[in-house]
């Protein structure tokens, strides 16, 4: 009895989830895949079917993790958000100072994206997507309330940032780096990684001039 009762549970699981839909890897690998097929493609362009594919797993599979595109979209900014947690953190922990924590950030921004253009590339996609499929906006929204509140964050804990705020206040310094953030992004989803590098670099540099005044 007990047997066919086994039997039933691997019929049911069978007909519905996948083997391996009770990880959660396969979940991680779908907005993983996601990720690379938005920033490729673009929202419009891409379809849960390209998804699915790439993912190595059925259409009817990836519904069950995630019922529309536009879900699967807020959940990738949510994955890159958590990124940027992490991103943000290595560079408070780097030091007190407001110099050098912006040498941080950026070096690690930088690298991000060297080595995770899909990141970068879905981002700067963002407001065309919203512009366009205002249903996405719950994810996007958050994603830019968590990166402007990270990057004030890490303005206001910080030492030694007299000099460069130049009496600016911190909310104002912290748009402007993060719209300097955005630039180098938009430059790095280009292919034009030199560039985002010495754009970067030029902007640590005015921040180490005016510290040393």
């Amino acid at each position: 009895m007990a047997a066919k009762s086994d039997q039933s549970i691997r019929s049911q699981r069978k007909l519905g989830r996948p083997a391996d839909t009770d990880s959660s890897d396969t979940r991680q690998r779908i907005v993983q895949c996601a990720q690379d097929v938005f920033a490729a493609e673009g929202f419009e362009g891409t379809t849960n079917k390209d998804i699915a594919l790439r993912a190595g797993i059925s259409s009817a599979a990836l519904y069950h993790y995630f019922p529309s595109k536009a879900d699967l979209y807020v959940a990738v900014c949510s994955s890159i958000t958590d990124v940027f947690v992490n991103v943000f953190a290595r560079a408070e922990h780097a030091s007190t100072s407001l110099e050098r924590r912006l040498t941080a950030l950026f070096a690690e921004v930088g690298v991000l994206g060297a080595s995770s253009p899909s990141i970068v590339g879905f981002i700067t996609g963002i407001s065309a997507v919203v512009k366009r499929n205002p249903e996405v906006s719950l994810g996007t929204e958050a994603f830019g309330a968590e990166f402007r509140k990270m990057t004030l964050h890490l303005i206001e804990t910080s030492t030694e940032s007299e000099e460069i705020l130049c009496g600016a206040s911190p909310s104002a310094f912290a748009d402007l780096t993060s719209s300097i953030l955005a630039g180098l992004g938009r430059l790095s989803a280009r292919g034009d990684q030199d560039r985002h590098l010495a754009a970067g670099d030029m902007y640590l540099r005015l921040i180490r001039a005016a510290s040393r005044k």
